[in-house]
């Protein structure tokens, strides 16, 4: 028993030497690849991995691989590689200059590798997103006191990936769980998911490592607390005997934790020392100095600006992670809502402000209608399908997902995945869900009407699905045609049983229809084209008796009878 409390006290005073020492590692090379360092290791390649399926993350969205790492003469594919003194010495060079205690050690080689050889062109790919997030991050960071080294925090959380998820929910580039994420501030509805808005939540983050380093006095400990939580630290320091050193807790940690602080020192090196490891960087499309926010307290919707001023929707999206269904909820004018924009649009934004919330097509109104269903599902509004939620079973088809389901009963994805107890999005052919909606998939939306391009008031909104006939176009494909009439390609193939075309040939092709009523008139457009009147879009005015009618007594003529026998008829 006393060789064994001897052994114990040893091996915590060796390791609360061990990083006074600049080459020696800290733990030996079988420590390293036991089971559990095989397994931190796995999960840092999986974030890396996954960004290869993230659509702002592809290669068309990144410039030419930049030049300035050609100064040391390497071919482009060659990759270098050091002995454990020359990285020693490169990080004990990093530690006189930065306020965190960094060693080098077998863990923090082990993640070097990964980042410098297995991962080397993800890598390439955050340096550049470095520029767009670096400077906010330090700008945030300085406001509260922190470390700018800890801006590196993020690309272990999320690789840079605003919309990042993590298997236990934590979300966004600083990975907040939704408790944490709402203890700072951070708003998680339907339709805003600020733990994704790089703004709030580096904001968020920075007060929270302030708070954990009031706690603890010591950043290692603090990125201990922020990976595993306050308490399963305190039990990791109440287990080493009240040793306050993240060495020396090492053993007591979470297996994942093991690893966090090792991948933060290796992210460190990396940064500072790409160059020497022949990796270049390449640039996104919008660095952050190119863009610019503007405030706005009403509803908009992106494609209200991008059918205005023309900017794409995946940029809007990209540099607006937080709004999730493409929509920017009305706000108190007190607490606006922040959109992120290049900055050459901001003039364009400015001067046409007004015509882009006036901006209106069946697509917005729909839209708005989704925000106004949203709210009176949670705050018991006037929004209601034409069958009060019936329950249904849906049988998945080939081609279908989760989202068209969704667009199919008028509900959401979300909603889906609650009633039908879902770990994720993916849905296989013959699965049955629960769906709640209309028997004729309808929704009206009664009371305040969204505005027409007019201004006017609409009245009454309802959706409704029609098949027309589409006569295919010599530049046409199947995806474009789909993309038109917002339906999708496996739909218009099972149609039309066939997935050959040929200009002149003419599909039958489902499309949505928006109805609109007020007192004086009511209109219909075909949800197609570009969604304005003259480009597309089909309207039709029906006479103004059909928007009139009125029950007739029995011996008594109707006012649209007199007018017919004496030769007068209404238009």
């Amino acid at each position: 028993m006393n060789i064994r409390f001897f052994h114990k006290g040893l091996k915590v005073f060796l390791l609360a030497l061990a990083p006074l020492s600049q080459a020696l590692p800290l733990f030996s090379a079988s420590a390293l690849a036991d089971e559990k360092g095989v397994a931190v290791r796995s999960s840092v390649s999986d974030i890396l991995d996954s960004l290869v399926n993230v659509t702002y993350f592809r290669d068309e969205h990144f410039s030419p691989a930049s030049k300035e790492a050609d100064k040391y003469g390497f071919p482009s594919n060659f990759i270098p590689q050091f002995s454990d003194s020359v990285y020693a010495s490169r990080i004990a060079a990093l530690r006189r200059k930065t306020p965190f205690n960094l060693v080098y050690n077998d863990h923090v080689k082990g993640f070097i590798k990964i980042y410098a050889v297995d991962k080397r062109n993800l890598t390439s790919k955050i340096l550049g997103l470095t520029k767009i997030y670096f400077p906010l991050f330090e700008e945030k960071l300085d406001k509260f006191n922190i470390p700018l080294e800890m801006k590196y925090l993020a690309i272990v959380e999320s690789a840079l990936n605003p919309a990042a998820v993590s298997p236990a929910g934590a979300k966004g580039l600083w990975q907040f769980m939704f408790g944490t994420g709402k203890m700072y501030g951070l708003q998680s509805s339907s339709y805003i998911e600020d733990r994704n808005d790089p703004y709030k939540a580096t904001i968020a983050a920075a007060r929270h490592l302030r708070d954990l380093y009031n706690i603890y006095g010591d950043w290692f400990l603090v990125l201990a607390a922020y990976n595993a939580g306050p308490g399963n630290v305190n039990k990791a320091i109440r287990r080493s005997g009240g040793v306050k050193d993240y060495w020396a807790i090492w053993d007591y940690l979470p297996a994942e934790t093991r690893g966090y602080v090792p991948a933060f020192i290796a992210v460190n090196y990396i940064m500072n020392y790409y160059k020497e490891h022949n990796i270049r960087p390449v640039e996104p499309g919008y660095l952050y100095q190119d863009t610019d926010t503007l405030r706005t307290s009403h509803f908009l919707s992106f494609e209200q600006i991008t059918g205005t001023i023309g900017i794409p929707s995946q940029d809007l999206q990209f540099l607006n992670p937080q709004y999730k269904l493409g929509i920017i909820p009305s706000s108190s004018s007190t607490a606006p809502n922040v959109l992120r924009l290049p900055k050459k649009y901001i003039s364009q934004f400015q001067n046409r402000e007004q015509e882009i919330y006036a901006y209106r097509t069946p697509r917005t109104i729909e839209q708005e209608m989704l925000l106004a269903r949203i709210e009176g599902n949670s705050q018991g509004g006037n929004v209601q399908s034409s069958d009060q939620k019936i329950e249904k079973v849906h049988i998945v088809q080939d081609g279908e997902t989760l989202g068209s389901i969704a667009r199919m009963y008028r509900t959401y994805v979300s909603q889906l995945i609650v009633w039908n107890n879902l770990k994720d999005a993916d849905v296989t052919p013959g699965q049955k869900l629960v769906v709640f909606g209309g028997s004729d998939n309808t929704i009206s939306f009664s009371g305040r009407g969204a505005r027409n391009n007019d201004g006017g008031e609409s009245g009454e909104t309802s959706i409704r699905k029609k098949i027309v006939v589409h006569k295919v176009g010599r530049h046409d494909t199947l995806e474009k045609i789909a993309r038109k009439y917002h339906t999708t390609v496996q739909k218009i193939v099972s149609l039309n049983g066939s997935r050959s075309i040929s200009p002149g040939k003419r599909l039958k092709v489902e499309t949505q229809v928006v109805e609109r009523k007020s007192k004086s008139r009511s209109s219909r457009y075909e949800v197609a084209g570009k969604g304005k009147r003259g480009h597309g879009v089909k309207s039709s005015r029906r006479s103004r008796s059909e928007g009139k009618q009125h029950a007739v007594r029995k011996g008594k003529k109707s006012a649209a009878s007199s007018g017919a026998k004496k030769g007068k008829r209404r238009r």
